[in-house]
C-alpha cells in the first residue's frame, strides 16, 4: 500500500489546562437525578412531581417532590441518579488543537448536502415509522424505511444484515446494518424509527439516518485498515431497544470488544445557533474534546460538550466501555417540532447536517488509515 494516500492525524494537547469547566454549584440537599426522557407529553404529565435543579442543553437534573417509591412507574424509569462530578454542559475547551490535513479536507469535501436531504425526504414520507407500526401492518412505514436503508447500503457495496430482535404482531422489529469487515470496527449509528406521526420525523431522525447513508457513500470509495459498521437502529424511541439488542448480539458473538469507537447521529438538521452538542460520559470527556477540535477545523460549527449521556443509540456502547459520542443539534435551540406531527422537511438546514457528517468522517479518518480506492 502506498503511504502517500494515508490520512494522518495530529493533535496537540496542553495537559496544564483543565479538561472543561465545572457545572454550576447545586445544593447537596436530596438525591439529584438525570431526567432521561424529554418527550413534551411526558414532561407535561410529570412536571408536578419534579423540582428542576439544573437545566442546560440536554442535561436536566431534577429532585422528586415525593418519595421515590410514590412516583409513577414511567417517571421512576426515566430518573438516573448522578454524581455532580459527572455533569457538564458547556462550550468545548480550546486546549486541544487539530492541524488541518489536506487529505482529510478532501475526504470531507465529498459530502453532498443534497444527498442527505433526498434520503431524509424518502424516509420521512414512508408513513408511520414507529416500531409499534409493526403491530398494525406488514407494510408499515417502519418496514418500508428498513427496506430502503438495506437497499442503499447493499448498493454501496456493504454486507447487509437485518438484525431482528423482537417479534411484532404483523412484522419483526429489526435493525439494519451494513458492514465492511476488519479486525477492529468503527460503528456509526442513527435510528430510523419515530414516535409514530404520519410522514413525519424528518429531523428525528431521518436526518441522522440520511447522514449515515451519505457517510457510507463517501467511505465506499476508500480502503481502510479498520472495519466499518453502519447501524440503522430501530426502537430508539422505545428505550433504545435496537441498539441495546445489537450490542447484546455483538457481545454474544465475541465481537463487541472489537468495536473501538462508536459515533451516533440524532436530530442533526435543525440549526438556529451553529452549535453542535457532543454528548458522552465523563470517562471519555477527552475524546469528546478531541472531536470538538476537529469540528473547529473541518466545519463551521461551534462545539459544546454534554455529560452524562442518555436516551440515544450511543448509550449501549458507552455502557460497554467503548468510546462513543452523540452528535446532535444544540438542545437549547432544538427543533420546536420535536416529537410533533410538524417534524417535516420544512425549515431544516441540510448544510448543517452535512457539516455533522463531515465532522464524523474526520473522526473516522483520525482513527483509521483511509486510502482512496
Amino acid at each position: 500500500m502506498s503511504t502517500k494516500h494515508i490520512l494522518p492525524f495530529f493533535i496537540v494537547l496542553s495537559a496544564a489546562l483543565p479538561l472543561c469547566a465545572a457545572p454550576p454549584s447545586i445544593s447537596a440537599e436530596g438525591t439529584v437525578y438525570l431526567l432521561t426522557e424529554r418527550d413534551p407529553l411526558f414532561l407535561s404529565r410529570n412536571a408536578v412531581y419534579l423540582s428542576v435543579a439544573y437545566d442546560k442543553g440536554r442535561t436536566r437534573l431534577v429532585r422528586p417532590v415525593l418519595p421515590y417509591g410514590d412516583l409513577p412507574a414511567d417517571l421512576r424509569a426515566a430518573l438516573k441518579p448522578v454524581s455532580m462530578g459527572d455533569v457538564l454542559n458547556a462550550p468545548a475547551g480550546t486546549f486541544m488543537k487539530a492541524e488541518e490535513d489536506p487529505l482529510v479536507r478532501e475526504l470531507v469535501s465529498r459530502v453532498n448536502p443534497r444527498n442527505i436531504s433526498a434520503w431524509a425526504e424518502r424516509l420521512a414520507i414512508t408513513g408511520k415509522r414507529s416500531a409499534s407500526a409493526l403491530d398494525q401492518s406488514p407494510a408499515s412505514g417502519n418496514r418500508l424505511a428498513a427496506d430502503m436503508i438495506a437497499d442503499e447500503l447493499g448498493r454501496l457495496g456493504y454486507a447487509v444484515e437485518r438484525h431482528c430482535y423482537r417479534t411484532r404482531k404483523k412484522d419483526n422489529e429489526c435493525n439494519v446494518a451494513g458492514r465492511r469487515e476488519g479486525e477492529k470496527y468503527i460503528l456509526v449509528a442513527a435510528h430510523f424509527d419515530t414516535v409514530g406521526h404520519e410522514n413525519a420525523g424528518a429531523d428525528d431522525n431521518a436526518s441522522g439516518t440520511a447522514a449515515l447513508l451519505e457517510m457510507a457513500r463517501v467511505l465506499a470509495d476508500y480502503r481502510s485498515d479498520t472495519g466499518l459498521i453502519f447501524l440503522a437502529a430501530n426502537g430508539e424511541e422505545i428505550g433504545v431497544a435496537g441498539s441495546y439488542a445489537y450490542a447484546k448480539k455483538l457481545r454474544a458473538a465475541g465481537e463487541l470488544s472489537r468495536v473501538a469507537w462508536a459515533i451516533n447521529m440524532d436530530m442533526i438538521a435543525y440549526n438556529k445557533s451553529g452549535v453542535i452538542e457532543l454528548e458522552t460520559n465523563r470517562e471519555f470527556a477527552q475524546h469528546a474534546e478531541w472531536v470538538a477540535a476537529l469540528a473547529r477545523v473541518y466545519t463551521r460549527m461551534t462545539p459544546h460538550i454534554a455529560m452524562p449521556a442518555w436516551g440515544s443509540d450511543h448509550v449501549p456502547f458507552l455502557e460497554a466501555g467503548i468510546p462513543a459520542y452523540l452528535s446532535i443539534q444544540h438542545w437549547d435551540n432544538r427543533n420546536p417540532c420535536y416529537h410533533r406531527p410538524c417534524d417535516t422537511m420544512q425549515g431544516l438546514d441540510w448544510d448543517f447536517a452535512a457539516d455533522i457528517a463531515r465532522l464524523n468522517l474526520a473522526v473516522i479518518a483520525g482513527k483509521s488509515r483511509l486510502t482512496p480506492d
